[in-house]
């Protein structure tokens, strides 16, 4: 039995935050909830192990995140979703005990089927100082980084590429990383989770390879968060899911890892919304066929949307082009990373689909959501273009390569 590896303890710090996150959401599925001292134990847990082996990247991992966990302490909650969506589910899990309080569809403003994972995290917050207020809980947001940012270690393994990762995501999602919304939380697992496909078909797509299972596990945990931080990441786990379709056919066993995170989200999650007759606001409010093929017959309209992807992604597209190009001209080495690209792509189309059929006023909707929505396509392009810079670096001589583990 080899022994356990630095990027080993961040793959496994990374499930442990995921598995605590679904078991809190559980339990309040069932009326319980998850003490606050289990994520501050198992932090405890991990910056113990990081000092005892110097590992530099769950050092920095940890010090971000207690940054992350105080900078929302200073100040309370302004935005509308915040405080009128999320806090406003937690508020609500707080005062009835129940995941499932919202799904009396009191206040359908406030978006009762958007899941709650979140919100569990920050009524918990709440239960362990014995009331509610709008600033404690708002921590929550931090916690729940704890994954990813572990699972960007796992990925990401030298320290450089590490703290670049760090950098492009704040780059890219500072302004809303901790404002309360989710999107900055989906566009990180969205990134992730399409490097991580990429190396499963790099490492292991072939039945004669080991199976990659640490990568499997990132998209398991990935596709978990994305699934339970709002409806626009089941479409973005469905994405990562097809894209995937192709190493799931030569190694079955892979499929569990994308199937297990679907039934909990299905079981714990869409049945009972089902059951209380809540649908998305798009989908009560008439056809969207009609809207979608009103709006194409509209220059103006089409090319609105078209004028706000450029302007708020400009830079993106350009890194994307230049991912299919490079991927293009070095396609008998890079072909793995087509699968993700695909998927990118995807998504973009499904974002252009959704803005032209939204019941809302068009201008308003893109002026108020758009710059949100593209930061998952923001961070998976410049994502993807660091994790090929990364795999670039590998094939230089011994003395011109990163270090492969943080500090070593």
């Amino acid at each position: 039995m080899r022994a356990i590896t630095e990027s080993d303890d961040y793959l496994l710090a990374g499930a442990a935050f995921t598995a605590l996150n679904l078991l809190n959401m559980l339990l309040w599925a069932a009326g319980w909830h998850l003490p606050i001292w289990a994520w501050a134990a198992l932090l405890v847990l991990c910056l113990g192990r990081a000092l005892q082996r110097w590992q530099l990247n769950g050092l920095i991992a940890i010090g971000f995140l207690l940054i992350c966990v105080v900078i929302p302490l200073l100040y309370p909650a302004t935005g509308w979703d915040t405080r009128s969506i999320w806090l406003f589910h937690a508020k609500r899990i707080f005062l009835d005990g129940s995941l499932y309080a919202q799904l009396d569809n009191y206040a359908p403003y406030t978006h009762n089927e958007y899941p709650v994972i979140v919100p569990a995290i920050a009524a918990s917050l709440a239960r362990a100082m014995g009331r509610w207020n709008e600033i404690v809980p708002r921590a929550s947001v931090a916690i729940a980084l704890a994954p990813p940012l572990f699972f960007a270690a796992y990925l990401f393994r030298s320290m450089a590429a590490y703290c670049l990762w760090l950098s492009l995501m704040l780059l890219v999602c500072a302004e809303n990383l901790l404002s309360g919304y989710m999107d900055s939380l989906v566009a990180i697992h969205f990134a992730l989770a399409l490097v991580a496909a990429a190396e499963i078909y790099r490492r292991g797509a072939d039945r004669t390879a080991p199976l990659p299972a640490g990568h499997a596990l990132v998209i398991a945990g990935s596709l978990l968060h994305l699934l339970f931080l709002k409806n626009e990441g089941a479409v973005m786990a469905a994405l990562v899911v097809v894209a995937l379709l192709p190493a799931f056919v030569r190694r079955p066993r892979l499929a569990l890892y994308a199937v297990l995170p679907w039934l909990v989200f299905v079981l714990v999650w869409k049945l009972p919304v089902s059951h209380a007759n809540i649908t998305s606001d798009l989908l009560r409010n008439g056809s969207l066929l009609e809207r979608g093929l009103r709006r194409l017959q509209s220059y103006d309209e089409v090319g609105l949307i078209l004028h706000f992807f450029r302007f708020l992604s400009q830079e993106y597209f350009a890194v994307l082009a230049l991912l299919l190009v490079v991927v293009a001209l070095r396609w008998r080495r890079l072909w793995f990373a087509v699968p993700s690209l695909l998927a990118l792509m995807a998504y973009v189309g499904v974002l252009f689909t959704v803005f032209l059929t939204t019941y809302f006023e068009l201008k308003w909707h893109l002026e108020t959501a758009a710059d949100r929505v593209l930061m998952a396509f923001d961070l998976s392009a410049v994502t993807l273009l660091l994790y090929l810079l990364v795999l670039g670096l590998e094939r230089l001589p011994p003395g011109w390569r990163p270090v492969t583990e943080s500090g070593r």
